[in-house]
């Protein structure tokens, strides 16, 4: 057996459980609404020509929702929890889900516009600040909960850790995903600052700094990544040799 799959993360859900099952079938659900939402069929080619400008949001839309996805299930199949707390906190992830799927779409049209100086439309108009100060303080809140809520299902896994009996480098992992989260929602509480205290087009910037998770969550990857290597090193250095 390799050293990288002696200490990979063992998957104790191996089979899907309910409240994996249960939460991807609501994101199936989720992305069919996104492509419900987007109109009627089109009748001319104007009207067709005009839909298709609607697909870099969509795509961009579905991305980040499979993003969600993946990481529950990947929760899911780390720990295979299934007792109270778990389908509370996974039903929490899906209500946010729901509810978000909407200002998520307009979201990523307001994004697409402006970096296409117009070309990609947004259905969406603002006919005062209070408006757009609205929609980017609902998105940014929204963001917040959901990080908030990975908090919690990683925290509540790593509370299990006897029962489960996670290993020195699981329960590593495990804060490695805690941390992650945590500088996820510090940028949204300051995404939803920027969103209340800003004024005119500076609003826009509440979007702008989500921008900031590409850096910071690479960089914070790295150096997890660099003192788990220190980690499994020692493990292995302090095991009695055969």
């Amino acid at each position: 057996m390799t050293e990288g799959k002696r200490y990979s993360f063992t998957m104790r859900g191996e089979n899907m459980t309910r409240i994996e099952t249960f939460v991807a079938a609501s994101f199936a659900f989720a992305i069919t609404m996104m492509v419900i939402s987007l109109g009627t069929i089109p009748a001319s080619i104007t009207e067709f020509v005009e839909a298709t400008k609607q697909i870099p949001a969509f795509v961009a839309s579905c991305a980040l929702i499979i993003w969600i996805w993946h990481t529950h299930a990947k929760w899911s199949r780390r720990y295979g929890l299934e007792d109270g707390l778990s389908i509370f906190l996974s039903s929490s992830l899906i209500l946010l889900v729901l509810i978000y799927i909407y200002p998520l779409r307009l979201m990523m049209q307001g994004l697409f516009q402006t970096i296409s100086n117009g070309y990609f439309p947004m259905q969406l108009t603002f006919t005062s600040e209070w408006e757009f100060r609205f929609m980017f303080t609902f998105y940014a809140l929204g963001f917040l909960l959901l990080c908030l809520n990975f908090v919690a299902l990683y925290f509540y896994a790593l509370s299990q850790k006897k029962i489960l009996m996670l290993t020195a480098h699981e329960e590593f992992d495990t804060k490695s995903e805690i941390y992650l989260w945590l500088v996820a929602a510090c940028v949204c509480l300051i995404s939803l600052s920027i969103s209340l205290t800003a004024q005119g087009n500076f609003i826009s910037y509440s979007g702008y700094i989500f921008f900031a998770l590409f850096p910071l969550l690479t960089g914070l990857g790295f150096y997890r990544g660099s003192l788990r290597r220190i980690l499994i090193k020692t493990i292995v250095e302090n095991e009695p040799q055969a």
